[in-house]
């Protein structure tokens, strides 16, 4: 394990496996929560470790060798103009810059949105030098536009949309600078900088400045051929810029002129020939012979800190599943940094051991937002937040830090009326559970599922509690195998499987794209952004025509997080004489009807996010046969969001023995972990439904022999 940090001042580096005691109390216990860690390993810095971030994304290519271009030509649809932090503030589109000292050529745009390009000789920075367009394109933010410029002798003519917007002087060119050519970015001392906020589209370089006609035939043409149609004899290098995929960008033009992505900038979008109505119902981009492409690049994109090791530990063979994790002590700080991490066995040590999921994406679609009104440019992406261009970030960086991943945090990040957290403390509730009551387990992360979805095989049961969301093909591919091979599942956790994501486990970049309706998420004209890098849609999984209810029984109905009780409710029982609630113990009711009365985040079972039955919905309902409804949890009406048409309608509580085979449990509510250590009836009904599905359990419990499972039908 290799610990990665910036750390200003001289630290202690603790690692510790937390425990399970006071989780598992019938109130919350933080100081025994804390006092309940055993320490493993500890050593210290003298010194600090002072490392940068370098945000921004960009194209790069080590000196090309290439001559100072005559005719420069590039499509670009601006996402936001650059800070006006000085007079010279400006973003590059494509040059070879090194300011001050190793300036050649460059177009690109200030931050008054006036396109402007620099024809030098390649060496000291010159003013007289730079030629301005007479237009802004501030009005234009988010539209396609052509910039072209031409250099004929001493003259430069800078052209927006094939009509001549501005005119200056250019240097005698000084022949090939010895300079990195970038796209999205330009040098200043050495370093990337002056970073592009919007989308490239069809580079070209020519050795000659094209005329009129061949200018406004290219604005003309809208990038919808894959290679330029005019200047042919004299093109240098041509960028399409239409990559699906990778780490690179391809030259078409023949010199072989390949560059570098940096940063991990958005690959696989349409370009300007694209119509609005692109991706809508039935679209197939790959049958598309308008979609075109383009990059986007952005000056906060960051998906790897590259911080070296400060430490590195060894994880002994016989070490325990489980959470543990990292304190980091600043010299002179009050509050140390906590992070926690999975100790994960993928195989399991016990015949008959339950795999409990920890819902490690869905931590990092949700914890890199702000804390504390901190902004660090670069250390910002997550699902749930957009970049300096106002996009949605579509990918993020595991090898960066997440602030709300907090191994003793149980307050919402929006109000401190209840106790709740929805990421890592779910899962340590539950293995906090597990632990206390004897049963054999493992604990697993979406990674490892994603990367061995047959692992499941291995178990008796897979357990998925909290809140996981963002579930990739593999992970649902892998359960919905599991159940048809008669696995079992039990869902304690809320808008389960909700997003659809990718995952590129050597780059460990979580690739989320989401569609919706309205102009929250990606709004219907840019739906045809949609498509992740491994060619399939991204959005809602109901909307990709695989609800989660064809899996797990259960969708999402929606979220509250008002801070105060109407934000949690408990299952009212429907079938108290049901086996699951008498065998192999009678489950306790509160006033003879409730369960989930009591929770350690929160005052009841049912809250935060919600998950019911499809007809709940105004979807179709799931066939009946095998499908029981134990109970159900109302709520008031004070819901964020909600679809469901009932107002008020919360979880569902069901076990489903699925006609395409398999049995699933599903509590539909993100708060039930919670319960789990405080309620006796969720306590007890949860011990019966593990004791149906086979999980092993070191208590005396003697099933009835209408529903004895026979042990050598279970994985070993």
């Amino acid at each position: 394990m290799r610990i990665h940090l910036n750390a200003p001042a001289a630290y202690e580096i603790a690692v510790g496996k937390l425990g399970h005691r006071a989780l598992v109390r019938p109130e919350p216990d933080d100081d025994g929560d804390r006092t309940d860690v055993r320490w493993l390993a500890s050593l210290a810095s003298a010194g600090a470790a002072r490392h940068d971030v370098h945000p921004g994304s960009y194209a790069w290519m080590d000196d090309p060798g290439i001559d100072r271009p005559a005719t420069i030509s590039a499509w670009v649809r601006l996402g936001g103009l650059p800070a006006t932090t000085e007079t010279s503030s400006w973003a590059a589109i494509i040059g070879q810059m090194n300011y001050p000292g190793r300036c050649s050529w460059a177009l690109g745009v200030d931050a008054d949105g006036r396109p402007r390009c620099y024809a030098g000789d390649g060496a000291l920075h010159d003013r007289v030098f730079w030629c301005f367009a007479e237009v802004s394109l501030r009005r234009r933010l988010e539209q396609w536009v052509h910039l072209t410029a031409t250099i004929d002798d001493d003259r430069v003519r800078l052209w927006v949309d094939g009509t001549v917007a501005g005119e200056g002087r250019a240097a005698r060119p000084g022949g090939a600078t010895g300079q990195p050519l970038r796209i999205g970015a330009a040098g200043e001392s050495g370093v990337a900088d002056h970073f592009l906020d919007g989308d490239v589209s069809d580079v070209a370089l020519f050795s000659r400045p094209l005329n009129a006609d061949e200018v406004l035939a290219l604005t003309k043409n809208r990038a919808a051929a894959p290679l330029v149609e005019v200047g042919r004899e004299s093109l240098v290098a041509h960028w399409p810029l239409r990559e699906r995929r990778g780490t690179r960008i391809h030259d078409v033009g023949g010199n072989g002129f390949t560059g570098v992505l940096v940063n991990a900038p958005v690959l696989n979008l349409p370009g300007p020939p694209s119509s609005p109505a692109a991706g809508r119902p039935g679209y197939d981009p790959d049958a598309d012979p308008r979609r075109g492409g383009c990059i986007r690049f952005s000056s906060d994109d960051l998906v790897d800190c590259e911080w070296p090791a400060a430490a590195e530990l060894v994880v002994p063979e016989n070490a325990d599943s489980g959470t543990y994790y990292v304190r980091v002590t600043l010299a002179g700080a009050d509050d140390p940094v906590e992070l926690p991490f999975v100790v994960v066995r993928p195989a399991p040590r016990r015949p008959r051991s339950v795999a409990l999921l920890f819902a490690t994406f869905t931590w990092t679609a949700y914890a890199r937002r702000a804390t504390d009104g901190v902004h660090v440019p670069g250390l910002m992406s997550s699902a749930y937040t957009r970049n300096v261009g106002g996009r949605l970030f579509f990918n993020l960086g595991m090898r960066m830090p997440l602030p709300r991943v907090q191994p003793f945090r149980h307050r919402t990040h929006l109000r401190d009326a209840t106790l709740h957290q929805h990421l890592v403390r779910p899962e340590r509730q539950t293995e906090a559970w597990l632990a206390e009551q004897g049963y054999a387990y493992e604990c697993i992360t979406d990674a490892e599922l994603d990367a061995e979805p047959a692992l499941l095989d291995r178990f008796a049961a897979l357990m998925i509690v909290g809140h996981n969301e963002y579930w990739t093909d593999r992970m649902r591919d892998g359960v919905e195998t599991y159940l048809r091979g008669g696995g079992k599942v039990l869902g304690l956790s809320g808008n389960t499987a909700f997003w659809r994501v990718s995952y590129d486990p050597q780059t460990k970049v979580l690739e989320t794209r989401k569609t919706s309706l309205d102009d929250v998420w990606l709004p219907p004209e840019r739906w045809a952004e949609r498509w992740h890098t491994d060619g399939n849609p991204g959005g809602q999984w109901s909307h990709l025509g695989r609800p989660p209810s064809e899996l797990l029984g259960l969708e999402t109905l929606g979220w509250i997080d008002s801070g105060d009780e109407t934000a949690y409710a408990p299952f009212t029982i429907h079938m108290p004489a049901h086996f699951l609630m008498r065998e192999p113990e009678k489950v306790p009711l509160q006033d003879d009807a409730f369960i989930g009365t009591r929770s350690h985040d929160g005052p009841a079972v049912s809250g935060y996010e919600m998950d019911g039955l499809p007809q709940a919905l105004g979807k179709p309902a799931l066939d009946p046969e095998g499908l029981t409804i134990l109970g159900h949890a109302d709520h008031g009406p004070r819901f964020v969001a909600h679809w469901g048409v009932k107002a008020g309608y919360g979880a569902d509580l069901i076990l489903w023995e699925r006609p395409a085979g398999g049995i699933v449990f599903n509590a539909g509510a993100t708060n039930y972990p919670g319960a789990l250590g405080a309620d006796p009836g969720i306590q007890a009904l949860t011990r019966n439904v593990l004791h149906y599905m086979g999980v092993a359990h070191r208590g005396p419990r003697q099933p009835s022999e209408e529903r004895q499972l026979q042990e050598d039908a279970c994985p070993q």
